[in-house]
């Protein structure tokens, strides 16, 4: 358009011949976020195009994601993949177009007509603060429901991630199983049977840990041949496998079993993963950080804590029956009840009581007596396991005189009796407890000799007590963290826009890309600083990561201060 054509309506006569504006130029406006808008979008869809397929390149290469799937993969990608595009694509297009108007002298005939830099600027700080709108709401509100798809699609064929997990000799986690193999195939499930997938392994190991994401092993399988078969359950993927002439070790019992057909536990198979900050809106973070009990992370530390604590519990309640010298136990869902008389307690060991030679045992059913025996030794030992509230395990290795009470002949008194709790007593359940609470009642847990074994719980309590304490920090930090990120990059695309064009109309006798290569150098800066600072932040750091983070702004800042004094100036 003509820059007598863009003037007319705007444009008066001075006495002295000289042509001012007088009202808002919305003609010219509309012609300068005309083109900014049409480079921008195009740029933006190159840009963006390009990095969501180098996004689905790792998943592809790792087999997560099929031929069948890439192409959803990748427009998924494209919506995450703009809070990365659209600062470099802003500043391009504000670049090229203000470029284009330096060199066309059509800056300096605005500038000449009384036009002030801030009304020749507008169009581009208005486009500027829209983009920074956008930015905002697509990376508080949109792009986290983005990166979830993208995340469920990348574990949803639970075939093709075993599959792939074996080629490149990974081991399988699916609760508490562990599955390596040599080799997988797929093969036809059997019809009427619903097994979605069924994969033949060869050279099979499978390891089924005490709980999920435990570190202690409760069983050992090994077997030439498996068949895993997948079944669609309302909670995910599920696979059940059966090992054919399986050796079966139980290193807690050492035993060792060799079973035509072994058949572990059925396991979820990536039923899920845990949500995060980065796959959370805005809101939800909010409620993260109020709530840090709502992560899975902070619940997986919390329950080493809470066992500590429960059998801690159980020592206490049972503290008032050892001073009496006579301890009552039940079997909990049984008629089943157990006396320990003229005995003491210290560290979990049975002694005989002051005067006498051994301590006697009493078991009962229904009220009524059915064997007693003399022990000189024993233990009573608390005992977690997950998901349940902490038991006692009485263990008399050193019986003596063992009667039957109901045929008075001699009988025999079992090594270990388990899931024993006192009479009369019922320990705090402190798995429902919330993490504040369980942190508190840890720091002031009494901890005093006593009848526990405490040397070991002593050891045990400030460790956990530490770990728990550090993930809820860790997730307040990476709630922080994620939020300042946010802001920074929807901060940062009104200073890379209004940097490009200032840089363009300063330099207009360079060339465009020379000129936008000046601009990409401290956008690019920003990037890693603002990653680099929330980095820092979700370590902790929080006032040096916030200084990093928003230290790359203020140096598209300072750049743009710098240009703005050079156009004004000259």
């Amino acid at each position: 358009m003509p820059m007598d054509q863009q003037l007319d309506s705007t444009a008066t006569h001075a006495p002295d011949g000289e042509i001012r504006l007088t009202g808002i130029p919305w003609t010219l406006w509309r012609h300068v976020a005309w083109e900014l808008l049409r480079v921008f979008a195009v740029t933006t869809s190159v840009i963006v195009t390009v990095i969501a397929f180098g996004a689905a390149a790792k998943p592809l290469a790792d087999n997560s994601i099929g031929a069948n799937t890439i192409f959803k993969y990748v427009t998924l990608a494209m919506v995450p993949m703009l809070q990365f595009a659209m600062p470099f694509a802003a500043g391009f297009a504000s670049t090229l177009v203000m470029h284009r108007f330096a060199t066309d002298n059509e800056v300096v005939a605005m500038s000449a007509c009384g036009m002030g830099y801030r009304r020749v600027f507008a169009p581009v700080a208005i486009l500027g603060g829209t983009l920074c709108v956008v930015m905002l709401v697509l990376v508080a509100f949109v792009v986290p429901h983005f990166w979830t798809r993208m995340k469920e699609l990348a574990t949803a064929d639970a075939t093709q991630v075993l599959i792939a997990a074996v080629g490149r000799g990974e081991a399988v986690v699916a609760d508490k199983m562990m599955i390596y193999a040599d080799a997988a195939r797929e093969v036809e499930p059997p019809a009427g049977l619903g097994i979605k997938r069924r994969l033949l392994l060869t050279g099979v190991a499978a390891i089924e840990l005490d709980q999920a994401g435990g570190s202690s092993i409760a069983t050992e399988f090994t077997a030439e041949d498996a068949a895993v078969d997948i079944h669609e359950t309302p909670r995910g993927m599920v696979a059940k496998i059966s090992l054919m002439n399986a050796t079966v070790v139980r290193p807690s019992e050492g035993a060792i079993v060799t079973l035509p057909l072994a058949e572990p536990e059925a396991s979820s198979l990536y039923s899920g993963f845990e949500r995060g900050p980065k796959f959370l809106a805005v809101q939800e973070i909010v409620a993260l950080r109020g709530d840090v009990d709502r992560s899975e992370t902070v619940n997986t530390a919390k329950r080493p804590l809470v066992a500590v604590l429960g059998e801690l519990e159980l020592w206490r309640c049972v503290e008032p029956a050892v001073a009496r010298g006579t301890i009552e136990l039940s079997e909990p869902g049984t008629d089943r009840a157990f006396r320990i008389s003229q005995v003491t307690v210290k560290g979990g060991e049975l002694r005989p009581a002051p005067g006498h030679e051994d301590f006697l045992l009493l078991e009962t059913s229904k009220g009524k007596q059915i064997r007693s025996a003399h022990a000189s030794t024993g233990t009573l030992r608390a005992v977690s396991e997950s998901g349940f509230e902490p038991r006692f395990a009485l263990i008399i290795p050193g019986s003596t005189q063992t009667k039957d009470l109901v045929t008075g002949l001699p009988g025999r008194w079992a090594p270990r009796i388990d899931d024993l709790l006192p009479v009369g007593c019922t320990p705090k359940d402190w798995s429902a407890v919330s993490s504040v609470e369980v942190l508190r009642a840890a720091r002031d847990f009494p901890t005093a000799d006593g009848v526990a074994p405490l040397p070991a719980m002593r050891a045990q309590l400030p460790r956990q007590v530490a770990k728990l304490q550090l993930m809820r920090d860790d997730v307040v930090w990476e709630c922080d963290s994620h939020v300042a990120n946010r802001l920074a990059q929807s901060a940062s695309i009104v200073l890379v826009l209004l940097l490009g064009a200032a840089l363009a109309v300063a330099m207009k006798r360079a060339m465009p890309l020379t000129v936008y290569l000046l601009a990409f150098i401290p956008a690019v800066t920003n990037i890693f600083m603002v990653s680099g600072g929330q980095l820092l932040m979700s370590d902790g750091n929080v006032l040096v990561g916030s200084a990093v983070m928003w230290g790359g702004n203020l140096l598209l800042l300072s750049v743009l201060f710098l240009t703005w004094r050079r156009i004004v100036r000259n």
